[in-house]
């Protein structure tokens, strides 16, 4: 399994490794924040597969209470110890992966919390259950969602920024050559560079625009090779334009741009046509980082380099009437 980019995380992370099976215990607990689709995922399913090491994923709403965090914890790798929990041998930490972390509810958070900690959770009837040691990694694209306690819990913390343009077309090289063994299917370079352009830095998204050339390049064109000219045609039927914007987040700036005074996210909800969610986790902080939004305590706010980019673009606003003087002398 191949991770493109992410160096100096990659870096932090062996050295922990090492550390942690000369010692026989499991790596520090690690927290992943950042973009939604930047490899969050992929690179806990790397760590597991370096370490030789069972992966265990799991959604952060089934961490309820203590008899469902318990419930799970019971499904770590018991190898290696006793029956009272002391290791006798060589141990196999298993990674126990946790999408949205932020999105766990608050008993919850308490008792993996412990876990994490004491590796050992309180028994109704008295005494403890013993956990063997785990590695919790959480992935997260709200890192002020978690509480600060349970924050505190992981020692290793890394933010998953978008990739460069380079970073991104070899990730497309690399998904290319899966997709070779199914269809024998190639690439130009310059369709490549397309759809890095537009792809925003992310993978997900960036990769999900190469299967859909790849649709339309077999099914309609009869062919195996994606060239320029059929990206261009796959943004075409998708609504993406020249920088990546969809059709959501064009239809966010025009509202904006329209309205001229601040939109509440709710409202801008109804106009996209799109769940408050998705435009506060994807569509708005693209446009944050273009720069053509800001978010104010009174809602959202098209800036003046949006106002340009649309103007640039022929979109003239909705037709409005201005005030004029009594003695004005219309054409």
């Amino acid at each position: 399994m191949e991770i493109i980019g992410h160096k100096k995380t990659k870096s932090q992370i062996t050295i922990a490794q090492a550390s942690a099976e000369k010692r026989n215990t499991a790596l520090p607990h690690i927290m992943f924040a950042g973009v939604a689709g930047c490899g969050k995922t992929s690179m806990a399913r790397y760590i597991a597969r370096n370490c030789s090491v069972d992966f265990l994923a799991m959604p952060a709403r089934e961490f309820k209470d203590h008899k469902s965090v318990l419930t799970i914890l019971e499904k770590l790798n018991h190898d290696g110890y006793d029956e009272k929990g002391n290791r006798t041998g060589r141990i196999k930490p298993t990674i126990l992966f946790v999408d949205e972390i932020h999105r766990m509810p608050t008993e919850g958070e308490e008792q993996l919390g412990i876990a994490m900690e004491d590796f050992k959770l309180a028994a109704e009837e008295g005494g403890y259950y013993w956990i063997p040691h785990f590695t919790v990694i959480g992935a997260t694209t709200n890192d002020g969602g978690l509480s600060k306690p349970f924050r505190e819990r992981f020692e290793l913390r890394f933010v998953f920024d978008t990739y460069s343009e380079e970073e991104i077309i070899e990730i497309i090289q690399l998904h290319t050559k899966n997709l070779k063994k199914e269809t024998k299917l190639q690439i130009t370079s310059l369709a490549m560079k397309k759809i890095a352009e537009r792809g925003r830095g992310v993978p997900r998204i960036s990769v999900g625009y190469l299967k859909r050339a790849r649709d339309l390049a077999v099914t309609r064109k009869g062919m195996n090779l994606i060239t320029s000219a059929i990206v261009e045609e796959t943004f075409d039927e998708l609504g993406v334009d020249a920088i990546g914007l969809n059709q959501v987040e064009l239809k966010v700036l025009r509202a904006l741009y329209d309205a001229n005074i601040p939109i509440g996210l709710e409202n801008l909800s109804i106009v996209s046509n799109a769940s408050p969610k998705a435009l506060s986790e994807s569509a708005e902080p693209f446009l944050i980082r273009l720069g053509f939004m800001i978010r104010s305590g009174r809602g959202r706010l098209i800036t003046g380099k949006g106002k340009k980019y649309l103007e640039a673009a022929g979109y003239k606003g909705k037709y409005r009437k201005i005030l004029i003087d009594a003695d004005y002398i219309r054409a």
